[in-house]
């Protein structure tokens, strides 16, 4: 049974254990211990989003996962281009495997048209992968200017796709920067809902929260669709939200992370931190230690 004073004294052995990681140097350093494939009883695996490093070198992003000892990478266009030949994306799955990182999936990626859908497709085909992050949708014309709006029509084509390839594909939402573009977890889900249950959503729990709606409800609600998650916490529930480390936000973690668990989730949770980004070592050691500590501890 997991008590009050034993639950943090574990999340704060987490945090302790991952913080100790020196800040980014060369990449010519020791060898990670082995990770397992999950920590503690939870059914999920810890990863991170891409878009956390798109500051560094793939050499350089690949040493931050190796310090922190995360294993899973949700693949993003600036560490693979799309044109990538098959030679390119062997090397790069090569030097992952090196430093002991997966790619699971790949994106988000952002798609205005069939071309660009099917390229995205066959883009995540060669990378080797079953899960496409995507952002699919039209330009529409309003009060003159030009809106990207989340597109039902792609979305169609895109449920082809996925019965094609055999693959997953999750719509990011955006929060309330963008409202028109899938802004929730709901707003996506209302599109796809009686679509092949492969269409579902990448949940960024943060973006869920700044549009003042709280993420916990949506991951038993929409548990059937739940493809990826990126994690992060953030300052509030309004638009003003920023993001923090994970352990000083307004998002219940321990809740999230207890309902991963009931729903039986068996996806990534990849860490999108989106702070600090010239220099994010110290926040990306807190935010895994901490969460380290939930996964080892809430059930």
């Amino acid at each position: 049974m997991t008590t009050r004073r034993s639950f943090f004294a574990k999340v704060g052995m987490g945090l302790a254990a991952t913080a100790a990681a020196p800040a980014l140097v060369s990449t010519a350093s020791a060898q990670a211990p082995a990770a397992q494939e999950t920590t503690g009883k939870v059914p999920f695996k810890l990863g991170m989003a891409g878009f956390t490093l798109h500051k560094f070198k793939l050499d350089q992003a690949l040493e931050i996962l190796k310090r922190v000892d995360v294993r899973y990478l949700c693949i993003k266009d600036f560490h693979l281009p799309l044109k990538s030949t098959p030679e390119e994306i062997a090397a790069f799955h090569e030097k992952c495997k090196s430093f002991g990182v997966t790619g699971y999936g790949v994106g988000p990626i952002y798609m205005g048209s069939e071309a660009e859908a099917k390229n995205a497709f066959e883009y995540a085909k060669r990378v080797g992968v079953k899960v496409v992050v995507g952002v699919p949708f039209e330009n529409q014309q309003r009060d003159g200017k030009n809106i990207r709006c989340g597109s039902r029509k792609l979305l169609e084509y895109i449920e082809t796709l996925c019965k094609e390839y055999d693959m997953k594909y999750a719509i990011h939402n955006h929060g309330p920067d963008m409202p028109e573009l899938f802004p929730t977890a709901d707003s996506a889900i209302e599109m796809v809902k009686d679509l092949d249950k492969r269409v579902g959503i990448c949940f960024d729990i943060g973006h869920q929260l700044r549009f003042g709606k709280d993420p916990i409800p949506a991951v038993y609600a929409y548990r059937d669709r739940l493809h990826d998650v990126h994690l992060k916490n953030v300052t509030d529930n309004t638009r003003k939200g920023g993001a923090t480390p994970l352990p000083r936000g307004k998002i219940d973690l321990v809740a999230f992370v207890k309902a991963l668990c009931e729903i039986n989730y068996t996806g990534c949770c990849s860490l999108e931190y989106e702070r600090d980004m010239n220099d994010p070592i110290v926040g990306i050691a807190e935010c895994i230690g901490y969460f380290r500590g939930l996964m080892d501890s809430v059930r």
